[in-house]
């Protein structure tokens, strides 16, 4: 069995990504493996002597985005097996492409709103279809970077006008990533610990900086009452694991703050069905779905959802859930537990 394991090796590798796992699992176990360097020519051909192809591309990355897919769909096509497959990853980065495949399977979401001319937003507004305040997404980027709560039907047709003529960059803000981690921060070890990720912070926005304005479109999602925290819930095969997040002071975003906590009462047995459920139906083989509690019902609603995620911040919740909500103390390590699978 051939195993890939796909970057450049000539470029130092973001401390969250998976193929440092990847390979520190083939090591442990005397698995032969190969780093292979995925933006060299011809590498297409190099790869169809390998079984199993593994790549951690990040949505920061610019020339990951525009062909990782290609690479790895060609691949699966050809009869290889791939992580992140088809079913986990046509849609990644893509609100638009996660809410369209959810609302065919009526997964648990909140009510969505997509416009692609201004008349038929501006008739919505007129009509009083939508209910303020309501949350206005870019498709791409992660961390509660291109996400705003509008208030008002004025503050709506400000940012539509915008978003259907100059655009929006989907590029993170420093300033804002910057706030959300002091403010986030409890103690000085951690401010210490995420002063030393800054270098890491820059390259991923340098990187970011090349991505296409966005434009064309506008993308709502209508607005939960929540307690002040959303959940990362994992699913993995059988397993499946949690990651809390407390919304920063003054804000209604979680994503991407770094307050986190692990108190598995948080994590319902309607959210526990639903995760596995919604990976079931999909045929995923690894998802982070992004849930937020509404306040006033109960009800887990997922409003993202992407394959990849901190690995690191999931161990730290101790164990994982089976399928009949049953704890059990064993940190879940996904990059392990995908390549595990894949190898048997």
């Amino acid at each position: 069995m051939n195993i890939a394991i796909l970057f450049n090796k000539n470029h130092k590798l973001h401390s969250t990504n998976w193929s440092l796992a990847w390979i520190q699992y083939c090591e442990d176990n005397n698995i032969s493996y190969k780093i292979v360097n995925p933006y060299e020519n011809r590498v297409i051909h190099k790869l169809m002597d390998f079984d199993i192809i593994l790549w951690h591309f990040s949505n920061y990355s610019f020339k990951d985005m525009l062909m990782a897919k290609n690479i790895l769909f060609t691949l699966q096509e050809r009869g290889k097996s791939v992580f992140p497959s088809y079913k986990d990853a046509w849609h990644f980065d893509d609100k638009l492409a996660e809410t369209y495949l959810l609302e065919s399977i009526d997964a648990p979401i909140p009510k969505s709103f997509y416009y692609y001319d201004i008349q038929s937003l501006e008739y919505d507004i007129k009509n009083n279809k939508l209910d303020f305040p309501i949350i206005a997404k870019l498709r791409n980027g992660s961390g509660s970077h291109n996400v705003k709560m509008l208030n008002t039907k004025e503050k709506l047709l400000i940012y539509a006008k915008k978003m259907f003529n100059s655009g929006i960059s989907s590029a993170p803000s420093i300033l804002y990533k910057a706030s959300s981690n002091i403010k986030s921060s409890k103690s000085i070890k951690t401010f210490i610990n995420r002063a030393k990720r800054i270098p890491e912070f820059l390259n991923s926005l340098s990187n970011a900086r090349k991505f296409n304005i966005e434009r064309g479109y506008v993308y709502l999602q209508e607005f939960i009452p929540n307690e002040g925290y959303d959940l990362k819930i994992v699913v993995v095969g059988d397993k499946l694991s949690f990651i809390g997040r407390n919304i920063r002071d003054d804000e209604f975003r979680a994503s991407g703050g770094g307050d986190l906590f692990y108190n598995r009462s948080r994590v319902t047995n309607d959210i526990i069905h639903s995760a596995f459920t919604v990976s079931d139906i999909l045929g995923f083989q690894c998802m982070g779905y992004d849930y937020v509690v509404n306040s006033n019902t109960g009800k887990g609603l997922i409003v993202e959802i992407s394959y990849g995620f901190s690995h690191r911040a999931l161990l730290d919740a101790g164990g994982y859930f089976d399928r009949g909500g049953r704890w059990h103390d064993e940190p879940l390590n996904v990059p392990h537990e995908i390549i595990k699978t894949m190898t048997l």
